[in-house]
């Protein structure tokens, strides 16, 4: 039993460790996060109206792309469609947080059984950096959550509601501009459309 549990343990931490390391690829330049759940096999070569959730100019360009990709994979384009693809973006700033790094007292302890016998105690009158009993010091930034980049696909059947297929795809914030980065998950998104998907990483470019 106790082997068993161990083996469990290995084979729980190995799953564990192999996730996480998509989750650090996805974080590099020119990758995307994909997931996708399927609730309804799609009907083969079927027709699709294409909606996004507002007309901003980026979507209408998003819009384009999507039906030229789907074209190209052979579905026919009808605004009165049975099937609806409806999609959305939205951009996630990176946050930060600052931190005081004042520091007045300080003390230090080694040595011994309770580390204590060789015990220094220093008052921190200036420092530039780390701040003082006479000056607050720089203080440090340092990033919170990493920005990024989401478009958000589903598949719904016009006359009924029910949907057949949602998926969304992420990217982290880069130099690259927002727009382009999202108009270049739309061809993953189409070639897996209908499919489902678990935290697939693909090139953007």
């Amino acid at each position: 039993m106790e082997r068993r549990f161990v083996i469990f343990i290995f084979l729980f931490s190995l799953g564990m460790l192999v996730q996480s390391s998509k989750v650090v690829q996805a974080q590099a330049p020119g990758k995307g996060l994909m997931n996708a759940i399927s609730f309804k096999a799609l009907p083969y070569k079927t027709a699709f109206s294409v909606r996004p959730m507002d007309d901003s100019y980026q979507n209408m360009v998003l819009k384009q792309k999507f039906e030229h990709h789907l074209k190209t994979e052979g579905f026919s384009i009808s605004k009165n469609a049975p099937l609806v693809i409806t999609f959305g973006t939205n951009n996630e700033l990176s946050s930060y947080t600052t931190r005081n790094r004042r520091s007045i007292l300080e003390l230090d302890a080694h040595g011994g059984r309770e580390g204590g016998e060789n015990a220094r105690m220093r008052f921190n009158l200036f420092d530039s950096n780390s701040g003082g009993m006479f000056n607050e010091g720089k203080g440090e930034t340092s990033l919170k959550t990493i920005g990024h980049f989401r478009l958000d696909v589903s598949i719904v059947n016009r006359t009924n509601g029910k949907h057949y297929w949602k998926a969304w795809a992420t990217t982290n914030q880069s130099r690259s501009g927002g727009g382009d980065l999202i108009l270049a998950m739309v061809p993953e998104v189409v070639n897996r459309m209908g499919k489902k998907v678990t935290s697939q990483i693909f090139d953007l470019f």
